[in-house]
């Protein structure tokens, strides 16, 4: 299909400014989730708060962030997606200032909430302002570049909010964010604000009731999973799954009544889509999965540092970062299909060869297993978000790539939760694997198995065809 002719809000001499902008937004939503994971035990110090209290300021951020993503997708079709996106930036930066000013416990989640809100804004658009700069013929180094973005935020967070909080203290690990976002803004502001929306508002389109019934059933099941880990079946975690299978059931039956629905048909009736959202969810879960247990695995079977560990863990992120936008450019001219099938079988070999590691294993060979998986994860993202995009029709772009963010995220929580679970059951523990538990290299290995039979299920997915 010849590339979409660019409009006049979309000229070729502004897309370079506008995929800067997504990609500085998606960097730093995504630095937000694990720059301040280093600083928790400082702030908790400060605000004299427990473990499980101080675990909210990690968790409301993704319960936000997650639950909003599928609402900010439809308005990005029925608003100006420019616009929103500032406004999504906006948010996120006056947010950062509260979080760095905060005094306690209760201003700090409260300000990470607003972020949350902010952070799913910039990210439930940025894909929708890509398809509307680049054709589909085009389209893929600039989602390989976005997903770089997104990859690099999470890899330089921990290394760099170590740095931040031991030399200026924990409140620049939000105040980062404000020179970022004040750039973004005076130089995006120009090209954003003129882009037009796609369809005409209607509040038949766009449903109050509904989207907060989509945001109670994402929150509350990523909840759920999320207690998973600390508490296991515990009456708490039931109550939050049972719950968010009631309000899915309440927007099940709100849907059918709904002439535009945000879990809309036009979407879910294409194969494209269906097997493309089915392969994020695998790969996510196989490759999160394992990246949760591989610190302690390093840790404890092999006895690193943190430090080293961490070192080591940045070469899957660098490796993934290096190769994401290589993936999408080669996506364009070799075919989407063959490059995501190429990274679903590096995955696959990386998983299956830590299955075969042990005391002995060099750091250099656990490094180069790391590598592999990160190729294949930076390969896989870009061609399988276009083959989701392609063919889908322009009102219904940001609802497909948000859909496509908040599978993301869920297949992540699943892939933990499952190999913690597995983990604890095959060691005899019954709580997450902490620093100081005795090794246990049989666990690991058949954790390690566990997520590869995982990758191999998404690997005979991609396989299948996905022609509409």
């Amino acid at each position: 299909m010849p590339a979409a002719a660019p409009t006049p809000e979309t000229r070729p001499l502004n897309r370079g400014v506008i995929l800067l902008a997504v990609c500085l937004g998606a960097f730093m939503a995504t630095l937000d989730t694990s720059i301040v994971n280093i600083a928790l035990p400082q702030i908790a110090q400060d605000f004299h708060c427990s473990l499980v209290q101080i675990s909210w300021v990690m968790l409301i951020y993704l319960l936000m962030n997650v639950s909003l993503l599928l609402t900010s997708g439809r308005l990005g079709d029925l608003l100006a997606p420019g616009k929103l996106f500032m406004l999504g930036l906006v948010i996120f930066t006056g947010a950062s200032a509260l979080c760095g000013v905060s005094s306690g416990l209760a201003p700090m989640v409260a300000a990470r909430a607003l972020q949350g809100v902010g952070a799913s804004l910039m990210l439930g658009i940025a894909p929708k302002l890509i398809a509307l700069a680049y054709g589909e013929g085009e389209r893929g180094l600039a989602l390989g570049l976005f997903s770089t973005a997104f990859a690099t935020g999470i890899s330089v967070g921990a290394p760099l909010g170590g740095i931040i909080t031991t030399y200026l203290g924990w409140p620049f690990i939000f105040f980062i964010n404000l020179p970022i976002g004040v750039g973004i803004f005076l130089a995006s502001g120009r090209v954003l604000r003129p882009l037009k929306a796609q369809k005409a508002w209607s509040w038949k389109s766009f449903d109050l009731l509904e989207a907060a019934l989509l945001a109670g059933t994402l929150g509350l099941l990523l909840l759920g999973l999320t207690r998973i880990q600390h508490s296991g079946w515990s009456a708490e975690t039931l109550g939050a799954l049972g719950l968010a299978a009631l309000l899915g059931l309440g927007l099940h039956f709100r849907e059918r009544r709904r002439p535009e629905p945000l879990l809309h048909p036009e979407l879910w009736r294409r194969w494209p889509f269906v097997a493309g959202s089915l392969t994020v969810v695998l790969t996510f879960a196989s490759v999160m999965g394992a990246f949760f247990l591989l610190p302690f695995f390093l840790e404890q079977i092999y006895h690193y540092t943190p430090g080293q560990t961490g070192f080591m863990l940045a070469a899957l992120s660098a490796s993934n970062a290096l190769v994401a936008p290589f993936g999408g450019y080669l996506g364009d001219r070799l075919g989407n299909l063959l490059i995501l099938r190429t990274g679903a079988g590096l995955i696959l070999t990386g998983l299956i060869s830590l299955i075969f590691t042990g005391p002995d294993s060099s750091t250099l060979s656990l490094v180069a297993r790391f590598i592999v998986i990160g190729l294949g994860f930076g390969l896989f993202q870009a061609p399988n978000l276009n083959e989701i995009l392609r063919g889908v029709k322009s009102a219904f772009i940001g609802l497909a790539a948000s859909t496509n963010a908040v599978l993301k995220n869920l297949g992540s929580l699943v892939g933990i939760t499952l190999i913690v679970a597995v983990f604890t059951w095959l060691s005899g523990n019954h709580s997450t694997p902490v620093a100081g538990t005795s090794p246990d290299l049989s666990a690991f290995r058949q954790a390690f198995a566990l997520a590869a039979g995982v990758a191999a299920l998404n690997l005979l997915a991609n396989l299948l065809p996905r022609k509409p």
